[in-house]
């Protein structure tokens, strides 16, 4: 089948992130994307702005999406503000299908592109709601030190398990160079440490987080399980890191 994937996230015009690097994996893994954009964001050498949508239009545009037809997952990507989350959220209250949530509050160089706080994240929690923190975003959420061992990484996947999540994927590319490269992935009482080998990524190389989510979204629309599934988006990162394509 091809998985009719909503994806809610910043519009960063270039596409090497936000939306359109979302769109992009969707259409890899051979699905179908619905692009809502919930801010319209400038992320250059020099110049920085983000500009929240409408809750009035983001309301219209995922309840006219629905209108041509049913949705297999939803990927939410940055969301700006409370009310932004609000309004998706009440625009998909009847939707059974999973959400993954990657709980991006600060653009790669720290910038900061939503107002969202961790209790907003942890809200958004259910059986059906994967989420992708990398480990920065997981201590985070956690209210936690940093975490620098996969040993930590296991934990903080397991403790927000525990928070009412179906499944917590916690990213470990920044893992220190003594630790390797693992992804923890926790869900229903078990938890996979997936390893990895560290790449060289080029400068231009971005949106690996945005990819990743949303190739995991097409893929569990298509109705693979969350651990085959990430395994999946995980190589669809990887060969984005070596190719610079989708």
């Amino acid at each position: 089948m091809r998985p009719r994937v909503l994806l809610l996230a910043g519009l960063e015009p270039t596409g090497r992130a936000g939306l359109l690097a979302d769109v992009a994996a969707v259409r890899a893994r051979g699905g179908d994307a619905v692009a809502v954009p919930t801010a319209q964001t400038a992320q250059g050498a020099h110049t920085f702005a983000v500009v929240p949508a409408s809750p009035r239009m983001l309301a219209a545009q995922v309840t006219a999406a629905r209108e041509w037809g049913p949705l297999h997952a939803v990927k939410w990507g940055v969301v700006p503000g409370p009310s932004q989350l609000a309004t998706a959220k009440a625009a998909l209250k009847d939707s059974d299908v999973w959400w993954v949530v990657d709980p991006v509050v600060r653009s790669s160089r720290g910038q900061v592109l939503s107002r969202l706080t961790a209790r907003h994240y942890l809200a958004l929690a259910g059986p059906r709601v994967l989420v992708t923190p990398n480990l920065e975003e997981a201590a985070w959420l956690l209210g936690r030190p940093a975490l620098g061992t996969v040993e930590d990484a296991q934990e903080a996947a397991e403790a927000l398990c525990q928070r009412g999540f179906g499944a917590v994927l916690v990213k470990g590319g920044h893992l220190p160079e003594g630790q390797g490269l693992a992804d923890v992935l926790a869900s229903a009482g078990r938890t996979v440490v997936m390893r990895g080998r560290r790449l060289k990524r080029p400068p231009e190389r971005r949106g690996t987080g945005c990819r990743l989510a949303s190739a995991l979204a097409a893929e569990l629309g298509r109705g693979t399980g969350p651990e085959a599934a990430v395994r999946a988006a995980r190589e669809h990162v990887t060969g984005y890191l070596r190719t610079g394509r989708d």
